[in-house]
C-alpha cells in the first residue's frame, strides 16, 4: 500500500527552503500495526527535524513509501519511477531503506517450511538485496544533483527473540531441525555488510539501524565499548569478518529490538 505525505518543517527565523526526499517501505512509512495505520513521527520526519536545525532552514519533507514493497518494487516504483522528487533543485538529502520485506517474506517461507530445509529463499532474498541496492544509489546519484546529503539505511532485526526455536524442517547436511535465529541472523548480517559498503562506494552514509536497535547504550560484557557502539559497521572489514562479529563474537550483547537497555536494569 503507497503511503506518500508531505509536510515543511517551519522555522520562525528563515524564509529558506530545502527539500529531504525519503523512499522505503513501512519503515519509513512509519507502520504501527497494520498497513492503513501509520506514524507521522517516522524516520524522515525525525531527519527533516535534524536536517532544519543544523542547516537553520525550512526542511520540505517528502515521504514516498509502500509498506509491504520488495527491494525491486521500491527501486522501479518509488526512487526511479517518482525520480522527478529528487530532481527538483530545492532537494539537498536524499534518503532510503530496501530488502526488509524480501528478508520477512523469505523468513516467512522458510519458516513454513517442512521435510528438507530449502534456504533458497533466503539466498534469493540476499541476491535481490545486493542488485537492488547499488542500483538504487546508482539512480539517486543520477537524478538528485543538488543533494549534499544521501544516507541508506541497513536492517534491524524485529522478532530476534521470537526466532530463537527450531524450525519445522531439517537440514540435509546435518539431519537435524535447525535453531531460525541462527539461520536467519547470518542473512542479516551480509544484507547489512553489503549495504553498508555499497554506500562507501556510492558516496553515501550507512545508517547502522541494526546497531542501534540490537545494541544496548552501555557496556554489557565488559570489552570497554558500548554495545551499540561495538556492533557498527566498520569501514575496511571484510564481509566474513563483519559476519563473525555480529554473529559469534558479540552475539551474546545482540537484544530483541523491542528492549532497548540503556543501563542493566532499565529500558526504553
Amino acid at each position: 500500500m503507497n503511503q506518500n505525505t508531505s509536510w515543511t518543517v517551519n522555522r520562525s527565523d528563515t524564509s529558506t527552503k530545502y527539500r529531504l526526499v525519503a523512499s522505503g517501505d513501512s519503515i519509513y512509512a512509519g507502520y504501527r500495526g497494520s498497513i492503513t495505520n501509520v506514524a507521522r513521527r517516522a524516520a524522515p520526519m525525525v531527519n527533516g527535524e535534524y536536517l532544519s536545525n543544523k542547516w537553520g532552514t525550512d526542511i520540505e519533507v517528502i515521504r514516498r513509501t509502500k509498506s509491504g514493497a520488495v527491494a525491486s518494487d521500491i527501486y522501479n516504483n518509488k526512487i526511479v519511477g517518482e525520480r522527478s522528487y529528487m530532481q527538483a533543485t530545492s532537494t539537498r538529502a536524499v534518503s532510503f531503506e530496501m530488502c526488509g520485506n524480501d528478508g520477512l517474506q523469505a523468513r516467512s517461507s522458510f519458516a513454513g517450511q517442512s521435510g528438507t530445509c530449502n534456504y533458497g529463499v533466503l539466498n534469493t532474498a540476499l541476491a535481490n538485496c545486493t542488485t537492488y541496492t547499488p542500483l538504487a544509489m546508482q539512480a539517486i546519484n543520477q537524478y538528485a544533483t543538488t543533494a549534499r546529503v544521501k544516507t541508506v539505511s541497513n536492517l534491524y532485526y524485529p522478532g530476534y527473540n521470537a526466532d530463537n526455536g527450531l524450525a519445522n524442517c531439517t537440514d540435509s547436511a546435518t539431519g537435524q531441525r535447525p535453531n531460525r535465529q541462527n539461520v536467519f541472523l547470518p542473512y542479516v548480517a551480509r544484507i547489512n555488510w553489503r549495504t553498508c559498503n555499497f554506500a562507501s562506494q556510492n558516496g553515501f552514509q550507512c545508517v547502522d539501524s541494526f546497531a542501534q536497535w540490537m545494541g544496548a547504550d552501555y557496556d554489557s560484557n565488559g570489552d570497554g565499548q558500548v554495545d551499540s557502539v561495538a556492533l557498527r559497521y566498520q569501514q575496511g572489514e571484510s564481509e566474513a569478518a563483519y559476519v563473525t562479529r555480529i554473529t559469534t563474537t558479540l552475539r551474546s550483547t545482540l537484544r530483541d529490538s523491542n528492549a532497548h537497555l540503556v543501563s542493566a536494569g532499565t529500558s526504553y
